[in-house]
């Protein structure tokens, strides 16, 4: 090789040094030697116990104060219902006729006269008005015991008078159910003590399915959101409504990112109920056969601290001391804690776990880079600027003058 060749060939060498190459993804080195010191997270390896540790994860249910277990539902009339009044006189010259503006029926068989007075609010001081009683007090009766009360005031006035109660419009005694249902609107409660899951079919059910759906209730002054999928399966959270409950229903679609030398890099949306962490790359079409380091399958994720001891405690020795910086519980004191975990699909226990690791929303799947992916892609640089310099000197050669 002449000396020339020889120069062009070491300037071309020492540009590629120079140059930051492109690359998909940290190499594993790079994500498990941080040289921030500040850096607080756990790099935790994963073995059975983990996985283990990991299954008993369960979604934090509504708040204590939404489970009265000792709720018990009733029909009691409040202010802003509407009712109906019946009233069948016995005998002897009727009492009210027709003079009440309502429907007079005739009973032929025992002469008794049924009047059904016009239907009425129950005002805000909790009474209605009853012709030749005046104002009489319902709220906080049963229909039955409201009759009951009528007919004693009316007793003096006429001949063994029977008096029936109809709820014409419950207002008071309902639960509002909106958002992402079919059929929104107030949902009557009866005493059977209807669940949450009850109010929402009766609103039609939900628009999209369970496991993008959450579900929040207003009670009173505390709100609480968990996701619909989350009541179904668990009957703590499928609590008793009560009257005045808000029930709202909202999409949240929960999305994972896959990350790396993946042949897809993108956010996926959580197309079922369960989604592993197999089924994660597989969507991102597996690792790039030149590029991806099986050894080094990430799962990063934001852990409750609770669940992150418990992971921690159950395999210390599968924890990288080298993230702890400062005291080992110093990131364990919050609500969440940063976890990562890492996966080697180059053993065969690796695949059996990541087929038993589901991902969460939000999760971030990294597939890192092979320690010498980027020095294939020196070489082929390389390669392609020497092709060039000998096309180009084979070139100059054979038009040379003679």
């Amino acid at each position: 090789m002449s000396l020339s060749k020889l120069v062009v060939l070491l300037v071309g060498a020492l540009a590629l040094a120079g140059c930051a190459l492109p690359s998909a993804g940290p190499t594993k080195s790079q994500v498990e030697r941080s040289s921030d010191p500040t850096l607080d997270v756990y790099l935790v390896k994963v073995t059975p116990a983990v996985v283990r540790a990991l299954a008993q994860y369960k979604t934090d249910g509504f708040p204590g104060s939404f489970r009265l277990q000792n709720h018990r539902p009733t029909v009691a009339l409040q202010p802003g219902d509407v009712v109906g009044v019946s009233i069948y006189e016995a005998g002897g010259s009727p009492l009210f006729g027709n003079s009440t503006g309502g429907a007079a029926t005739q009973l032929p068989s025992t002469g008794a006269q049924g009047t059904n007075l016009p239907g009425q609010l129950i005002e805000p001081d909790g009474q209605i008005l009853i012709p030749f009683v005046g104002r009489v007090r319902v709220a906080g009766r049963t229909p039955t015991q409201a009759a009951d009360e009528i007919a004693r005031l009316l007793a003096p006035e006429t001949v063994k008078p029977q008096v029936l109660v109809t709820v014409l419009n419950n207002n008071s005694n309902t639960v509002s159910v909106g958002g992402e249902v079919n059929k929104a609107g107030l949902v009557p409660l009866t005493l059977r003590g209807e669940r949450l899951l009850d109010v929402i079919a009766q609103a039609g059910g939900p628009r999209y399915p369970a496991f993008e759906t959450d579900v929040r209730v207003m009670r009173g002054g505390t709100v609480a959101s968990i996701p619909l999928q989350q009541v179904l399966v668990s009957p703590p959270d499928n609590i008793v409504a009560r009257p005045n409950d808000t029930v709202v229903l909202t999409r949240n679609p929960k999305t994972f990112v896959v990350l790396g030398a993946v042949t897809k890099v993108a956010q996926y949306g959580m197309e079922a109920e369960r989604v592993t962490l197999a089924e994660g790359i597989a969507r991102a079409g597996g690792t790039m056969d030149a590029y991806g380091d099986l050894s080094g399958i990430y799962l990063l994720r934001n852990e409750p601290s609770a669940l992150a001891r418990s992971v921690i405690a159950s395999d210390t020795a599968a924890v990288d001391t080298a993230y702890v910086q400062t005291s080992e519980t110093r990131n364990l004191s919050g609500p969440q804690t940063r976890v990562i975990y890492r996966i080697d699909l180059t053993q065969t226990n690796g695949y059996f776990f990541a087929q038993n690791m589901e991902l969460r929303d939000k999760d971030i799947v990294l597939v890192a880079n092979a320690e010498t992916a980027q020095i294939q892609k020196a070489l082929t640089l390389l390669r392609g600027f020497t092709g060039a310099y000998f096309d180009v000197s084979r070139g100059a050669t054979y038009y040379a003058p003679q």
